[in-house]
């Protein structure tokens, strides 16, 4: 069959045809077509059904393996596992607050928003790979659950990524992920996250709302696009509301 109206496949930058049948076939699993199903259809199959080619099926159900979602066992076919399918909130894939937050049924939104540009230090400029001393952007803001505040976020920029543009003149209170692509036209492919419990400071245990002695879960990011160049740093303090969950393959 031809395939239509899903862009061209492995362009860097844009939307590949893969990732888009990963998207629909999550979601026929979880409440479509495939919703009770323990095994998907053969790979020609299930192209005659996306409308696309066996190429691009046999990719899409190779990143669906990797992610755990299945696993294609010869003699067998494609086997689904029903309980990595549904795990919310996984570590081992990209984050993004709103659809998190959504997730757990409450409404996301951020306040305490601050914007404001610093020089970068060693570790900063290190991660970044950029010169120590260059212009970051730096943005602040403290994310709810409803009237809850669930994660204190800061996000530091490059400040080349904006080119000549004014960023002061840019919302900024969005998704990051929404900003590097949508302003800075970067698309993130790749998150390196170190983990680690923290108590954060005076300021922003004030702004969490912590009790004494509370600790979050700091998740201390650099994030590369699909050209693995790093372009952000990424601190997130998330919570008691999350309880999150990490997939480990061992074959």
């Amino acid at each position: 069959m031809k395939e239509t109206n899903l862009g061209t496949s492995g362009r860097l930058g844009g939307t590949i045809i893969s990732d888009q049948i990963v998207a629909r076939l999550l979601e026929e699993l979880r409440t479509g077509c495939y919703a009770s199903a323990d095994h998907l259809p053969a790979e020609v199959d299930l192209a005659a059904q996306m409308g696309v080619s066996r190429t691009v099926i046999r990719d899409a159900l190779s990143e669906m393996e990797r992610a755990g979602y299945i696993e294609r066992v010869r003699g067998i076919g494609t086997v689904v596992n029903r309980a990595v399918l549904g795990m919310r909130s996984r570590l081992d894939q990209k984050l993004e607050y709103y659809p998190l937050i959504r997730s757990f049924g409450s409404y996301p939104h951020a306040d305490s928003i601050q914007v404001n540009s610093l020089r970068a230090g060693e570790d900063l400029a290190q991660s970044l790979e950029i010169a120590p001393g260059e212009e970051v952007v730096c943005i602040k803001k403290r994310v709810l659950a409803d009237s809850t505040p669930v994660i204190y976020s800061i996000d530091y920029l490059p400040r080349s990524l904006f080119g000549s543009r004014d960023y002061t003149r840019i919302d900024l209170s969005p998704s990051v992920f929404d900003i590097l692509e949508k302003e800075c036209h970067q698309q993130i492919s790749t998150n390196l996250a170190h983990l680690r419990a923290s108590c954060g400071d005076e300021a922003i245990r004030q702004a969490m709302r912590l009790a004494p002695g509370e600790a979050m879960l700091l998740l201390d990011e650099i994030c590369f696009n699909r050209l693995c160049r790093p372009v952000m740093r990424s601190l997130s303090y998330y919570t008691n509301f999350f309880d999150f969950s990490i997939l480990r393959k061992l074959i």
